[in-house]
């Protein structure tokens, strides 16, 4: 699955502000936590949508790595047969390789900011509308604050007590906020840090002929 820890850029961390709720007057402030992250990768819709990515993803990387392959066989194709071929062979063999090289550089960034973006929208998407979910649970359980333990964009947040933590509340709220929608989450699929995995790496450059 999706290894890579990295930042997630979009409208979901505009959503990261602390959420007012009526405070009873002279009552300890009420603060939760909440791993908005784990929160939209295990909710129903979330599970569907991460299914759906990683097979795009899984699809794309098969693609990708066949065409690096095809680079790395010519490549040694060019090496092994250094001594034998005529200058005119080794020129035309080397730029198919710089070719084919430069096509797959171009497939490779299409494909990092393709699964970008397909990642921020999905987090952006089903961020928005969690949103009204837990600010009425705020209300309904005066919390004061609830702080996004998964984020990112800062490091204040450095211990909380598990016993704050309402995640699991969060995605069983939403999950029954969106039972009309027909969703049905596959089992298997674990929501994945923040960000799609690299694409496979740039071939070695080919070797000029002297």
């Amino acid at each position: 699955m999706l290894i890579r820890k990295s930042l997630l850029v979009g409208m979901v961390w505009s959503l990261l502000l602390p959420l007012s709720a009526p405070a009873q007057s002279g009552s300890a402030t009420k603060i939760g936590t909440l791993s908005l992250i784990r929160a939209i990768g295990e909710c129903a819709e979330g599970k569907v949508a991460l299914g759906d990515f990683q097979k795009k993803y899984d699809a794309k990387r098969d693609e990708l790595e066949k065409k690096n392959n095809e680079i790395q066989e010519l490549q040694k194709q060019l090496q092994s047969q250094a001594r034998t071929l005529n200058d005119e062979s080794r020129a035309a063999l080397t730029k198919n390789i710089d070719s084919k090289t430069t096509e797959f550089q171009r497939a490779q960034q299409d494909a990092q900011k393709e699964f970008n973006d397909m990642q921020n929208e999905i987090f952006n998407r089903i961020g928005s509308k969690l949103m009204p979910v837990l600010h009425q649970y705020a209300k309904e359980n005066n919390f004061s604050m609830i702080v996004d333990s998964s984020s990112q964009t800062s490091q204040i947040l450095v211990y909380a007590d598990p016993a704050i933590d309402v995640t699991d509340d969060i995605i069983k709220r939403f999950d029954a906020s969106q039972s009309g929608s027909g969703l049905s989450a596959p089992s298997g699929v674990k929501p994945p840090p923040a960000a799609p995995p690299p694409v496979p790496k740039t071939p070695p450059a080919t070797p000029k002929s002297k």
